[in-house]
């Protein structure tokens, strides 16, 4: 039951950082900058983390081509996600930027499909569905204030971040844990920084957030670092839909920390069917 527990802190890691990326964001007059600067603290992070557990003394990358397929691949979509996240978070609630994350569940689990070899049952093609449903519900455009443009950054983001975890449990099987999450946070730096930025737009972002940036780095690393664990532990199939217990956990923050009451009910519903889809993947 450890994976079941690596999960669950992942859960909670990440509705945090979905709840304080959008507090952060909404201030944030460069998130492509914001997000550089939310990488680069990852990345010590990551460096501590690595230094601390030892690791660095068994120090070794795969010689097989695939473990670097796998990885650039990985990193290039990461990259596009780390691209994007501040701008999704910006421009929608973070209650409903979680419910439309839920598109990389299937995204992830499609994946796992032709990797892993693991079977589609009905019951899993119902919990597509279903978290398709929760999707098109928060997503009314007529009847919410979401604009198109918010709408398709937040579904690329979302898009991006699946096919990348999809990849996660390949990755996790080729290289250390420890050595796979420090080069998962050094490599999309260069998607994030091309075409150039300059450094004083980097500085203006640590110097208005300071320790809140820190604080972002904090969840996400260790959310992805005990989501590798748990990867490592259980099917992937497994693993993601109780991650995605995020989802609910920040619709419910939301609607009480950031007082996002608008389309309240819908929310809620959305939530709890995107969750029931996400068991049903299992």
């Amino acid at each position: 039951m450890t994976w079941l527990y690596l999960s669950l802190a992942t859960a909670f890691c990440y509705a945090c950082l979905n709840i304080f990326s959008r507090v952060v964001s909404v201030d944030s007059k460069n998130p492509r900058a914001l997000s550089i600067a939310f990488n680069l603290v990852s990345t010590v992070m990551a460096l501590i983390l690595l230094l601390l557990t030892g690791s660095f003394k068994n120090f070794s990358l795969p010689t097989q081509a695939e473990a670097w397929v796998y990885f650039l691949i990985a990193a290039f979509f990461y990259g596009i996600f780390e691209r994007l996240r501040f701008f999704a978070t910006k421009m929608l609630d973070a209650s409903i930027y979680s419910i439309i994350g839920n598109i990389s569940v299937i995204i992830a689990f499609s994946i796992s499909l032709i990797l892993y070899n693991e079977t589609l049952t009905i019951s899993k093609f119902a919990g597509s569905f279903l978290i398709l449903l929760s999707l098109l519900m928060v997503v009314e455009i007529k009847k919410s204030k979401i604009s198109v443009k918010s709408l398709v950054v937040g579904l690329i983001a979302s898009i991006a971040v699946g096919i990348a975890m999809g990849l996660d449990k390949k990755g996790a099987t080729f290289f250390n844990p420890e050595v796979y999450n420090l080069l998962l946070w050094v490599a999309p730096l260069i998607i994030l920084y091309v075409p150039g930025i300059t450094f004083k737009e980097i500085n203006d972002e640590f110097k208005k957030f300071s320790w809140k940036i820190y604080l972002l780095s904090f969840f996400n690393f260790i959310g992805f670092y005990l989501g590798l664990k748990a990867f490592l532990l259980a099917e992937a199939t497994k693993v993601i839909p109780v991650i995605q217990l995020s989802t609910i956990m920040t619709v419910i923050a939301g609607i009480f920390l950031l007082k996002e009451k608008n389309n309240l009910f819908k929310k809620i519903i959305a939530g709890i069917i995107a969750v029931i889809g996400v068991f049903l993947l299992r």
